[in-house]
């Protein structure tokens, strides 16, 4: 097997199939792909930085394409789905926004009022899609990142 180091290293092995091979192989090279994760997709992003090393250029690969782009599959969210109810407790004082979620629920008539006060005193954990939750974030008029927010600071306590 040749080692294949310098463009005097490829010169040298010209006309072979070692040469043909080791040229499609920095074809292959003069893109890289690279994650967008702001846009959600994936670019195809023109890197000579090996084909320089053997003094080669964009222009002595003519027939080099860009590689068809894989599929584009978000990263998993960091926010936690549920927390104790401790921790919710705590992020919820540290934000100032515990009196007002206790005034709202003890606002809360009817049967649906007392269900809600009985899973305010009463449970392990907030899930992140509680109906209980979800009408807090209604009634507080709290967007999706401020609740991200949250869960993510009480998860840390």
């Amino acid at each position: 097997m040749t080692s294949i180091n310098t463009r005097a290293d490829l010169d040298a092995m010209a006309g072979t199939p070692e040469h043909a091979a080791f040229m499609a192989a920095l074809a292959g090279t003069l893109y890289r792909l690279q994650k967008d994760d702001v846009v959600q997709c994936w670019r195809a992003v023109q890197d000579t930085s090996t084909v320089a090393r053997f003094g080669f250029g964009l222009t002595d690969f003519p027939d080099a394409l860009a590689p068809a782009l894989p599929l584009y599959v978000p990263p998993p969210s960091l926010v936690p789905t549920s927390v104790t109810m401790r921790q919710a407790r705590l992020a919820m004082l540290g934000a100032g926004m515990l009196p007002s979620v206790d005034a709202a629920i003890a606002a809360m008539t009817g049967a649906d009022g007392d269900a809600a006060r009985i899973e305010w005193e009463y449970a392990q954990e907030v899930r992140r899609d509680s109906p209980l939750l979800l009408g807090m974030v209604t009634a507080l008029g709290l967007t999706v990142a401020q609740v991200d927010a949250l869960f993510e600071t009480a998860a840390g306590l």
